[in-house]
């Protein structure tokens, strides 16, 4: 059965930041990346800590509207949640259903591979290499490299710059190639705030 929400109060742990006993269990800080999917659409936050009951995330831009919501770890374990409350950049859940929260912190520092959140995405872009010119289609981005969708036929290793409205121009290397599916890996990583907002254009509707 699904807890009742908390408050806020219930939600954050005490600015010593060490894991102590709150109500339905302890407190314990992650500082991690995570990724909230929010009816389907994905957006990069990080998680300040965690508890059996819920967790608390700092977000990059506003949250948007939303009916069903969810938190993926880095272990790719994912938890419906519900919105509690939301101040500023910071934002309080509780977990839909309760969670094992010292199985969930063994698995993310033991058990399974950590990895860096993955923002699937649909958006147009160009590909440049040499004189030739692609329109491209960004189907997912992390923090180190992307995955395309490309007509055009691309070598492993091959240089190639990518122009996208609502990014940087990124260079990037061809790592692996199942086309039309290529994945880059970037010479330059973004910072996670830096590409949290960025996802958040990419995943706008008027975007």
């Amino acid at each position: 059965m699904a807890e009742p929400a908390r408050t806020e109060a219930e939600l954050t742990p005490g600015a010593e930041g060490s894991a102590h006993r709150r109500g339905a269990g302890r407190v314990t800080v992650m500082i991690r990346p995570g990724k909230l999917i929010a009816d389907g659409r994905e957006y990069l936050c990080v998680v300040r800590d965690v508890s059996e009951s819920g967790l608390r995330i700092r977000l990059f831009h506003p949250l948007p509207d939303h009916r069903q919501l969810e938190i993926e770890f880095d272990t790719g374990e994912r938890h419906a949640l519900q919105l509690v409350w939301q101040q500023g950049d910071t934002a309080g859940c509780s977990f839909v259903n309760q969670i094992d929260c010292v199985l969930l912190l063994n698995r993310s520092q033991n058990d399974l591979p950590v990895r860096q959140p993955r923002v699937a995405v649909e958006f147009p872009a160009m590909l440049i290499t040499g004189s030739m010119r692609t329109p491209v289609t960004l189907r997912n981005i992390s923090q180190r490299g992307a995955q395309l969708e490309c007509e055009g036929w691309l070598m492993i290793d091959e240089l190639v710059r990518i122009e996208c409205s609502v990014l940087p121009t990124l260079h990037a290397k061809i790592r692996w190639r199942r086309p039309p599916r290529y994945g880059l890996v970037f010479e330059q990583t973004f910072r996670i705030d830096e590409l949290a907002r960025a996802c958040a254009e990419l995943q706008s509707p008027g975007a």
